[in-house]
This record gives structure tokens, C-alpha cells and sequence, in this order.
């Protein structure tokens, strides 16, 4: 698309500051995007419907059609610009009634609003300016007592996010309600701590390498001014802690994290080198959230910290051994490009990544953001591992709680709206270990003199923790109960009195137990239940089944109708395929 080389500007609002951006770099950065990214499951049905299939010159020209702009892209740019310069993250950008997507939008400001650096708020006049926000003036003195309480931080790519999605700018952007005194300072014990590492669990422990992060979340459980101004550990600390794990053939599994442990390569490079030399040791796993708001962490210098990691993971994997990444995602609006590449790029080279996701009430509470939210990330290639409910009780944070009960549900909400292999686990992070609801434990009833907390059946036992941490037993907010496990006192609301099920009753006396079949008895019964599943709705074939919203079940001798029923439904994400037979040597090709 031939367009006049000349600028345009771009005025932000809270700053008073004009920039001026040479419309071809837009019409460039538009066109490669929608070419590159215009499509469904990035940015919707809805808008991939208006800009519909082709080159990014013709997707754009439907865009500015559809936008009342046809043929005038300086005219739909300028409009673009003004909404964009007083874009504060409150609402959507819509023209022509025409909302565009966020990522579309994120890729516009790194021309308008370029860079990658991260920047430390030290004032509320510095927060006004730098994220286009207005602070109320009732309001100004509380939260620049926010500030001095709690470190904000932000980096670019945070901030374009912000201007454009207030589901991201809800995460990162303090409030003055974080003055509120209610949670704690801390919301894990650490069973064993000796400098930076931390023991919650026999056979995995926490390296903590790196005390900062180029962002800042919220509802941190590391919120507090003293856990951020913590001195960060030398790497002769490093190498005390990996001589505790050569000493301790119980430590399988170790996580290197902080803070950002990528923001310290020195200690980063010590915990991997030593920690591999160790036989016992199986996993290492590398906890960051800067895929999702400091990808240029990764992606500077031609991506070099992922090609280290990718030599990192050959030599662990030389030693029998695997290298994991952990990050966070919360809201579909953090997805970007960028992060996919990031998880894509991991993932192909054999690094494994796994995502852990903190329940946040008016974020992500609903439902249908996770299902996005997953099915981008499950298409990028990573694993869905928790989501946490409700958010950690920290201290200012109890704007982010929501009640168990509303967790659980939005679990049978994901139940029935994603394939199975895209659901993370429901698990609350007690003080003395996670417990997965309704699996490894359960509400069990009201804290009797304190409203404000339940009793929370957690599957750990008193001799568990003595093996390693025999302080644990000696808890005030615990008890052991009849079945012998501990019941940890938690600090959140149950939502729904039915949830509180109680201990489980005693196993009646002189009860026979369960005998176990042998194998030749059993094989039979599971062969003669090979095959195609029964449909749940009729769909006009026996070689195809719909046994889930997401999922059918195709015979390997399926018919060109088969695929057809598959091609005609969106929300049909998974199909297995099954035989009476070996469904490798009876699968015929499927081109389709």
C-alpha cells in the first residue's frame, strides 16, 4: 500500500508530550501484523471476520473499510492516534463501532510508544505521566503512600499493554486500597530456609537468586518492601545452597526463581553448573514472568538468553537430566506475539513450559477469558499446571480475593468449555504445602473463633515434615485429624456452605478389603471396550462420535463426511482417534 511519507501525531494526554510517527512505519507495523497474526485465534471471530483472509495489504484495506476509511489510511491513522494518546486502559478502542483487538493495538504503540526498558515509580505525578492514568486528588496523597509502602515498577511492554487492556493495567498499576491492613505480611512458611534456598517439600526446594523483577505484580506474595530490598545472594551463596542439595539425596527437583532469577546471570549460571553435576538431581525448573511482561528479556541481543538456555538444556539432558520453565499468564490481553515465540521457540527445542495461573476477582473470574487464555497458550505449546484460588492473602490485596466457591466453579466452566488437556489443576497454596481441591484435600469447616479463615484438609502428614522440618508440627494454626493428615488454617472465604464437607467418615469396623483382580481377568473387560465411544448428540455417522463440547472420537476408517461434521464446528479442538485394531497400522493418512 502506497502511503504519503510524512508523520503523524501522537499527544499523551497525562504527559503533555507530542510525538510525531512517520505514517509509513504505521502502515508497515499494521500490514506485517495482520499478514503475519490476522487471524482467529489471535484476535477473535468477530475481527477476523471483518479482515478476512489474504496478504496484509487486503486485510488492511478491509480494516479501513470496515472503519469508515476506505482508501484513506492517514485519516483512519489519525483517528487511531488521538484514541491512542488519551488511551488510559478504561475502556476499548473502538471506530466506527469497529473494537480492535489489543495486540493489534500493542503493535501500533511500540512505534508511537517505543522501547524496552523497565522504569521504577518513585511518584504519583511519574505514574500519571508514564501510564497515562489520572490519579484523583482526594486521592493523590494515599497512593503515593502506596508507592513508598509498596515498589511499583513497569516495563514498556507493560505499559502499551496497560493503555489499551485495563485487564493488564489492573494487574500491575498500584491502588490505594493496598493501605487496607487486613492478610499477611507473608503467606508461606518455608520449612527450612537457610539464605536463598527454601524447603517446603522432601524432594524439591526453592532458590531464590534474585530479590527484583522488571515488573511488579500486585499481589505478589513477595510484595513487601523487605522482600524487594533484600540483598540479593553472592554466587558463593549460590554454591552453599547447591552444596546442601549434593548433601541431600532427598532433593529431586530444584526451582530457580526470586524475583526474576534471569535478571542475575551470574547466580543463574552458577545454580545451573553446579546443579547438574549433582546425580540425584533430576529437574531444574526456571520460574520467571517476564515472557509475559519483559519478553525483550529474552528476545535481545538475537535471542541470546534462550539460545544459553537451549545449550544449558542439551548438557542436563546429556546427563539424564531436564530443564522446565515456569511462567504466569492471567488474562488473554498479556498474550503477545512475542511471548508465543518465546514459549514456542523453548517448547521445539525441548524445554518444557508450564504455566501457573493466580485467580484475580473482575480479571479473570468468569470463565471464558481462561478458555482463551489457554487455548492460546496450549497452541504456543506450553502446559497448563494451576490456577490458584483464591489469590494470595497478602496484605493490600483483598480486591484481587474472590470465594472458593466461585474458583470451583469456573473449574466446571473450564470442564465443559476446553479439552481436557488444557485444563490446569484447582489447588490453593496453604502455608505449609499446595493441596489440590477435591483430590489431595478439602474444606473441612469454619475456624471456630475467626470468620475470616476455614480449616483446609491438606493430604501432608506430621511424619512427612519431620523427616525435613520437624518445626512445621509445631504450628498454632494446625491439627492433626483423625485420619492422620494435617488440617492447615487458611485465611479466605468458602462462598458456599456446602463445600465445607467435613472429615470423611470412619471406615466401618471389620469393612473387607478391596481385592485386587489379576491382570488376565482384566485385560478382557478393557479390550471389549476398545472403540469408538458413545456420541452425546447424534451426529449422523458411526465412525464419529461427540463425546465433548471440544472433542470427538473418530473411528481410523472414517468417512470424508467425518471431516466435514469436524471442519464445520470452531469449538472443536481435539479429535482422537481410535480402532478396534491398532489404530497406528489401520490409520490411513489424514490430509485434512
Amino acid at each position: 500500500m502506497l502511503v504519503a511519507d510524512n508523520a503523524l501525531p501522537i499527544v499523551y494526554a497525562r504527559a503533555a508530550e507530542e510525538r510525531r510517527v512517520p505514517m509509513a512505519e504505521l502502515v508497515a507495523i499494521i500490514t506485517d501484523f495482520l499478514d503475519r497474526f490476522g487471524v482467529k485465534s489471535l484476535l477473535g471471530a468477530d475481527f477476523a471476520g471483518i479482515i478476512q483472509a489474504g496478504a496484509g495489504d487486503d486485510k488492511f484495506s478491509r480494516l479501513l473499510e470496515a472503519c469508515g476509511h476506505a482508501g484513506d489510511p492517514e485519516g483512519f491513522l489519525k483517528r487511531l492516534l488521538d484514541l491512542l494518546g488519551r488511551a488510559d486502559g478504561t475502556a476499548r478502542i473502538v471506530i466506527n463501532g469497529i473494537e480492535l483487538p489489543p495486540m493489534l493495538l500493542v503493535a501500533v504503540l511500540e512505534v508511537a510508544l517505543p522501547g524496552n526498558r523497565f522504569v521504577s515509580i518513585m511518584s504519583t505525578d511519574q505514574l500519571e505521566k508514564l501510564t497515562n492514568v489520572t490519579v484523583p486528588e482526594a486521592d493523590r496523597a494515599s497512593m503515593q503512600q502506596v508507592i513508598d509502602t509498596y515498589p511499583v515498577r513497569l516495563s514498556m511492554h507493560t505499559i502499551r499493554q496497560m493503555r489499551v487492556s485495563g485487564q493488564v493495567a489492573y494487574q500491575y498499576l498500584p491502588f490505594v486500597q493496598e493501605l487496607e491492613g487486613v492478610g499477611h505480611t507473608n503467606t508461606w512458611i518455608g520449612q527450612f530456609h537457610q539464605g536463598l534456598l527454601e524447603q517446603m517439600y522432601r524432594n524439591r526446594v526453592i532458590f531464590l537468586l534474585n530479590m527484583s523483577c522488571p515488573v511488579y505484580c500486585r499481589f505478589c506474595f513477595r510484595k513487601h518492601k523487605e522482600s524487594r530490598a533484600e540483598a540479593n545472594p553472592s554466587v558463593d551463596d549460590v554454591k552453599r545452597a547447591v552444596a546442601h542439595v549434593a548433601d541431600s539425596p532427598t532433593i529431586k527437583e530444584i526451582v530457580i526463581t526470586g524475583g526474576d532469577p534471569f535478571m542475575d546471570r551470574a547466580n543463574m549460571a552458577c545454580a545451573i553448573d553446579g546443579l547438574m553435576e549433582i546425580d540425584h538431581v533430576q529437574t531444574l525448573r526456571l520460574a520467571t514472568r517476564s515472557i509475559a511482561y519483559y519478553p525483550h528479556l529474552f528476545l535481545a541481543h538475537d535471542g541470546e538468553l534462550i539460545a544459553y538456555l537451549k545449550r544449558k538444556n542439551d548438557q542436563l539432558q546429556a546427563r539424564g537430566k531436564r530443564m522446565e520453565v515456569a511462567t504466569h499468564f492471567i488474562h488473554p490481553d498479556e498474550i503477545s506475539p512475542q511471548s508465543l515465540t518465546i514459549i514456542t521457540e523453548l517448547v521445539d527445542s525441548g524445554i518444557a513450559v508450564y504455566v501457573q495461573t493466580p485467580f484475580l476477582n473482575n480479571c479473570n473470574d468468569q470463565g471464558p477469558e481462561l478458555v482463551r487464555l489457554f487455548s492460546l497458550l496450549r497452541g504456543a505449546g506450553a502446559e497448563l499446571h494451576y490456577i490458584y484460588i483464591p489469590c494470595s492473602p497478602i496484605h493490600g490485596n483483598s480486591v484481587y480475593w474472590s470465594p472458593i466457591a466461585k474458583g470451583l466453579a469456573v473449574g466446571r466452566y473450564l470442564r465443559a468449555h476446553l479439552s481436557d488437556r488444557a485444563i490446569p489443576r484447582i489447588c490453593t497454596a496453604t502455608p505449609i504445602g499446595k493441596m489440590d481441591w477435591h483430590t489431595s484435600g478439602w474444606a473441612v469447616e469454619p475456624v471456630a473463633d475467626n470468620p475470616n479463615f476455614i480449616w483446609i484438609r491438606s493430604p501432608y502428614t506430621p511424619d512427612y515434615f519431620a523427616r525435613f522440618a520437624p518445626l512445621a508440627n509445631e504450628l498454632s494454626n494446625i491439627r492433626v485429624n483423625p485420619e492422620g493428615t494435617i488440617d492447615i488454617q487458611y485465611m479466605a472465604q468458602i462462598g458456599d456452605t456446602s463445600l465445607f464437607l467435613g472429615s470423611r467418615p470412619p471406615k466401618p469396623a471389620g469393612a473387607a478389603a478391596l481385592r485386587p483382580e489379576p491382570v488376565d481377568a482384566v485385560l478382557p473387560l478393557i479390550r471389549g471396550r476398545e472403540g469408538i465411544a458413545p456420541s452425546i448428540v447424534a451426529t449422523g455417522s458411526r465412525t464419529l462420535s461427540r463425546v465433548h463440547l471440544t472433542r470427538v472420537e473418530i473411528d481410523a476408517h472414517y468417512s470424508a463426511a467425518d471431516l466435514d461434521y469436524i471442519r464445520a464446528d470452531d469449538r472443536i479442538t481435539d479429535v482422537v482417534v481410535v480402532s478396534a485394531s491398532d489404530v497406528v497400522a489401520a490409520l490411513r493418512p489424514i490430509r485434512d
